[in-house]
């Protein structure tokens, strides 16, 4: 039997429905905040993502699906969506004045060849939300609220804190980096990765996942930061807490990602310590990939992680799934008529269904609950004949007759 490859899965039935409802509330929360959606392929440039990036990030150096194509050009499947919204925004001009701000967002598979495990797969989906030409505390604040928006919609936005800290950059960020290569170098026992991140940029050593959680003693970033760059932190700070959320300083954070400067950010789970939602500013990477100068900032959801967390509080987002209408057809003069039926039901907004597999009254009573159907109408040769149709409601187990040209209007609660 040939499986799915590791690190992937499969949705169907109810988990398929979940999917589908998660997304319909992102993208009502979206709309509302006015973004607009932004498609890109797959598939990308290498090059893209090597010097968006960064070839010291763990995506770039060990995770990408890469490939040649028949003429030898370099592409991979895509490990992350900024880096890819970037250069749509540079190729199409999206950055002329009278587009700015640009509010979008995407929705797609990313792809990292890492181990899988819960809530992290090879193949996964995620939410990325980007905004280009604004630089403001008001538009940081904005985007975090944004993201509470979205697990306030879900029911899951409890026990979740939001942790931030200030990237720096220049001269500023050259002194702090001494000062964390001096500290690190204490230590004798740091994994292979580390030894090589030091070298090539050490700051990616505070997000390693074996020995991130020894640093607790790491020389803080801010000690370094312009007054401007503390006041803005602990600014952006206060004004998340008077919003009402949960919010502190992180100063090892820093995210995976080379492009980040400035705010970062993560929404952690205090009980499973795990990043549900993480961004932050990225102001030089839109001319570092061969744009104009313009800030810009976003953050990304891993979808499956969200689906993780709803099963694991026992969330249903989707709607309950129920038939307006099952029809139960009992010979084939019956089965003409119910794709009749079907078709002007359909055509008039109602769900409706059958099972042409039916044999009997007894097994289409039995497809009928088992679709959770508000109402049956059984066809059969009696009531062509007669033209008369009983139509049952199994909320209230009444049962009403009319003519099949009376059954849609019935059904739609017209008289």
């Amino acid at each position: 039997m040939i499986q799915k490859p590791r690190g992937t899965q499969d949705l169907f039935l109810n988990n398929s429905k979940e999917w589908n409802a998660v997304e319909e509330k992102f993208r009502k929360v979206l709309n509302l905040f006015n973004y607009g959606e932004i498609i890109t392929p797959m598939f990308e440039s290498k090059e893209l993502f090597v010097r968006g990036v960064g070839d010291s990030s763990d995506i770039v150096s060990k995770e990408m699906y890469e490939f040649t194509d028949r003429k030898g050009r370099e592409y991979v499947l895509r490990p992350e969506g900024t880096a890819p919204t970037v250069r749509a925004l540079i190729e199409n001009k999206l950055y002329i004045q009278e587009n700015l701000p640009y509010k979008t967002f995407y929705i797609g598979p990313i792809f990292r060849y890492e181990r899988p495990q819960a809530g992290r797969y090879r193949q996964f989906n995620q939410l990325g939300v980007e905004t280009f030409g604004i630089d403001s505390i008001s538009h940081d604040v904005e985007l975090i609220s944004l993201g509470q928006s979205f697990l306030r919609e879900l029911k899951i936005n409890k026990d979740v804190i939001v942790e931030m800290n200030y990237l720096i950059s220049g001269n500023e960020r050259k002194e702090y980096e001494l000062e964390l290569k001096k500290y690190l170098n204490s230590f004798n026992d740091l994994c292979s990765d580390c030894e090589i991140r030091i070298k090539k940029n050490v700051l990616r050593v505070l997000d390693c996942k074996i020995d991130g959680n020894k640093f607790t003693e790491a020389p803080k970033m801010t000690l370094f930061a312009s007054q401007e760059n503390k006041e803005r932190l602990n600014k952006t700070l206060d004004q998340i807490k008077q919003l009402g959320f949960e919010a502190k300083i992180n100063f090892n954070l820093v995210r995976g990602l080379d492009y980040y400067t400035g705010l970062v950010f993560e929404f952690k789970n205090i009980k499973t310590d795990q990043a549900i939602i993480a961004g932050g500013s990225y102001n030089s990477l839109v001319e570092e990939l061969g744009g104009p100068d313009l800030p810009a900032s976003g953050f990304a959801i891993g979808i499956e992680r969200i689906m993780m967390l709803l099963s694991d509080q026992e969330i249903k987002v989707a709607d309950e799934d129920e038939l307006d209408l099952f029809i139960i057809p009992l010979s084939d003069d019956a089965q003409f008529l119910t794709n009749k039926l079907l078709l002007e039901a359909r055509t008039a907004n109602l769900k409706v269904d059958t099972n042409w597999n039916i044999k009997n009254l007894k097994a289409g009573f039995k497809s009928a609950e088992r679709m959770k159907s508000k109402n049956i109408v059984i066809i059969g040769e009696n009531s062509i004949n007669s033209d008369i149709y009983a139509i049952k409601d199994q909320n209230s187990g009444e049962t009403k007759e009319m003519k099949f040209k009376d059954i849609v209007k019935y059904l739609k609660g017209e008289k």
